[in-house]
Protein backbone atom coordinates (compact mmCIF):
# COMPACT_ATOMS: atom_id res chain seq x y z
CA UNK A 1 0.00 0.00 0.00
CA UNK A 2 1.39 3.65 -1.00
CA UNK A 3 2.13 5.55 2.17
CA UNK A 4 -0.17 8.08 0.52
CA UNK A 5 -3.27 5.85 0.29
CA UNK A 6 -2.24 4.41 3.89
CA UNK A 7 -2.53 8.25 5.64
CA UNK A 8 -6.15 9.29 3.37
CA UNK A 9 -7.65 5.77 4.83
CA UNK A 10 -6.30 6.21 8.60
CA UNK A 11 -7.80 9.94 8.41
CA UNK A 12 -10.79 8.48 7.31
CA UNK A 13 -10.94 6.75 10.47
CA UNK A 14 -10.16 9.73 12.37
CA UNK A 15 -13.06 11.51 10.39
CA UNK A 16 -15.54 8.83 11.31
CA UNK A 17 -14.66 8.34 14.65
CA UNK A 18 -14.70 11.91 15.50
CA UNK A 19 -18.39 12.53 13.76
CA UNK A 20 -19.56 9.19 16.35
CA UNK A 21 -17.89 10.60 19.37
CA UNK A 22 -19.72 13.95 18.69
CA UNK A 23 -22.95 12.16 17.43
CA UNK A 24 -22.55 10.51 21.14
CA UNK A 25 -21.84 13.31 23.34
CA UNK A 26 -24.31 16.04 21.60
CA UNK A 27 -27.06 13.78 20.75
CA UNK A 28 -26.88 10.81 22.65
CA UNK A 29 -26.26 11.42 25.69
CA UNK A 30 -29.07 13.72 26.19
CA UNK A 31 -31.25 11.81 24.41
CA UNK A 32 -30.48 8.87 27.20
CA UNK A 33 -30.42 11.27 30.04
CA UNK A 34 -34.18 12.44 28.70
CA UNK A 35 -34.82 8.86 29.46
CA UNK A 36 -33.29 8.51 32.20
CA UNK A 37 -35.84 11.81 34.01
CA UNK A 38 -38.94 10.43 32.08
CA UNK A 39 -37.72 6.76 34.34
CA UNK A 40 -37.02 8.74 37.26
CA UNK A 41 -37.99 12.20 37.12
CA UNK A 42 -36.17 13.01 40.83
CA UNK A 43 -32.99 12.58 38.76
CA UNK A 44 -33.69 15.77 36.53
CA UNK A 45 -31.04 18.02 38.76
CA UNK A 46 -28.04 15.48 37.22
CA UNK A 47 -29.16 16.45 32.92
CA UNK A 48 -26.69 19.28 32.86
CA UNK A 49 -23.90 17.74 35.21
CA UNK A 50 -24.13 14.35 32.84
CA UNK A 51 -24.02 16.28 30.00
CA UNK A 52 -21.39 18.58 31.07
CA UNK A 53 -18.86 15.53 31.73
CA UNK A 54 -19.74 13.73 28.75
CA UNK A 55 -18.09 16.77 27.47
CA UNK A 56 -15.11 17.18 29.70
CA UNK A 57 -14.50 13.04 28.46
CA UNK A 58 -14.78 14.44 25.15
CA UNK A 59 -11.86 16.61 25.22
CA UNK A 60 -8.75 14.37 25.71
CA UNK A 61 -10.14 12.39 23.03
CA UNK A 62 -10.76 15.10 20.23
CA UNK A 63 -7.39 16.12 21.40
CA UNK A 64 -5.75 12.38 21.07
CA UNK A 65 -7.55 12.53 17.30
CA UNK A 66 -5.81 15.75 16.62
CA UNK A 67 -2.33 13.83 17.34
CA UNK A 68 -3.19 11.01 15.50
CA UNK A 69 -4.08 13.04 12.68
CA UNK A 70 -0.86 15.00 12.55
CA UNK A 71 1.10 11.35 12.72
CA UNK A 72 -0.88 9.86 9.95
CA UNK A 73 0.22 13.37 7.78
CA UNK A 74 3.95 12.21 8.36
CA UNK A 75 3.17 8.63 7.10
CA UNK A 76 2.54 9.56 3.95
CA UNK A 77 5.93 11.70 3.70
CA UNK A 78 7.30 9.16 5.35
CA UNK A 79 8.81 10.30 8.18
CA UNK A 80 6.29 8.06 10.39
CA UNK A 81 9.73 6.94 12.37
CA UNK A 82 10.16 10.56 14.32
CA UNK A 83 11.04 11.97 17.69
CA UNK A 84 8.15 13.68 17.31
CA UNK A 85 5.81 11.37 16.36
CA UNK A 86 6.78 9.66 19.62
CA UNK A 87 6.80 12.41 21.98
CA UNK A 88 2.83 12.58 20.40
CA UNK A 89 2.48 8.87 21.11
CA UNK A 90 3.59 9.42 24.59
CA UNK A 91 1.03 12.65 24.90
CA UNK A 92 -1.69 10.17 23.80
CA UNK A 93 -1.12 7.77 25.89
CA UNK A 94 -1.25 10.04 28.57
CA UNK A 95 -4.39 11.52 27.33
CA UNK A 96 -6.20 7.77 27.31
CA UNK A 97 -5.08 7.89 31.40
CA UNK A 98 -6.50 11.11 31.83
CA UNK A 99 -9.76 9.75 29.90
CA UNK A 100 -9.74 6.65 31.84
CA UNK A 101 -9.63 8.62 34.77
CA UNK A 102 -12.46 10.12 34.22
CA UNK A 103 -14.40 7.36 33.22
CA UNK A 104 -12.98 5.73 37.06
CA UNK A 105 -14.40 8.13 38.54
CA UNK A 106 -17.66 8.03 37.17
CA UNK A 107 -17.93 4.60 38.00
CA UNK A 108 -17.78 5.15 41.19
CA UNK A 109 -19.83 8.34 41.58
CA UNK A 110 -22.49 6.33 40.13
CA UNK A 111 -21.64 2.84 42.12
CA UNK A 112 -21.90 5.37 45.37
CA UNK A 113 -24.83 7.14 44.62
CA UNK A 114 -26.68 3.81 43.60
CA UNK A 115 -27.39 4.96 40.45
CA UNK A 116 -26.29 2.07 37.98
CA UNK A 117 -28.05 0.21 35.35
CA UNK A 118 -26.77 -2.86 33.84
CA UNK A 119 -26.97 -0.50 30.17
CA UNK A 120 -24.69 1.66 32.14
CA UNK A 121 -22.50 -0.38 33.87
CA UNK A 122 -22.02 -2.53 30.45
CA UNK A 123 -21.00 0.93 28.98
CA UNK A 124 -18.24 1.79 31.61
CA UNK A 125 -17.13 -1.19 31.47
CA UNK A 126 -16.27 -0.94 27.70
CA UNK A 127 -15.12 2.49 28.42
CA UNK A 128 -12.54 1.06 31.04
CA UNK A 129 -11.53 -1.85 28.85
CA UNK A 130 -10.99 0.77 25.91
CA UNK A 131 -9.07 2.80 28.07
CA UNK A 132 -6.57 0.60 29.54
CA UNK A 133 -5.90 -0.97 26.05
CA UNK A 134 -5.54 2.76 24.97
CA UNK A 135 -3.00 3.63 27.13
CA UNK A 136 -1.37 -0.04 26.67
CA UNK A 137 -0.94 0.35 22.89
CA UNK A 138 0.13 4.10 23.15
CA UNK A 139 2.86 3.45 25.59
CA UNK A 140 4.12 0.32 22.81
CA UNK A 141 3.73 2.26 19.78
CA UNK A 142 5.68 5.57 21.54
CA UNK A 143 8.15 3.31 22.47
CA UNK A 144 8.50 1.43 18.61
CA UNK A 145 8.68 5.05 17.18
CA UNK A 146 11.31 6.20 19.45
CA UNK A 147 13.30 2.77 18.56
CA UNK A 148 13.05 3.41 14.89
CA UNK A 149 13.66 7.15 15.21
CA UNK A 150 16.56 6.62 17.39
CA UNK A 151 18.04 3.82 14.78
CA UNK A 152 17.05 6.38 11.49
CA UNK A 153 19.04 8.89 13.54
CA UNK A 154 22.17 6.63 14.07
CA UNK A 155 21.84 5.71 10.55
CA UNK A 156 21.88 8.83 8.97
CA UNK A 157 24.82 9.99 11.08
CA UNK A 158 27.02 6.70 10.18
CA UNK A 159 26.11 7.55 6.61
Amino acid sequence: MKPNTASVLLKAVLIISTIAILSIVFWGVPQYMQHVVYVRPSLSVWIWPMQLYAGLLTVPVLLAITLLWRVFTTVATGEAFSMLNAIRFERIKWLAAGDLLLVLILAAFLILSGVIPAFILLCLLAAIYIGVVAVIVFHVLGALVRNAAQIKQENELTI
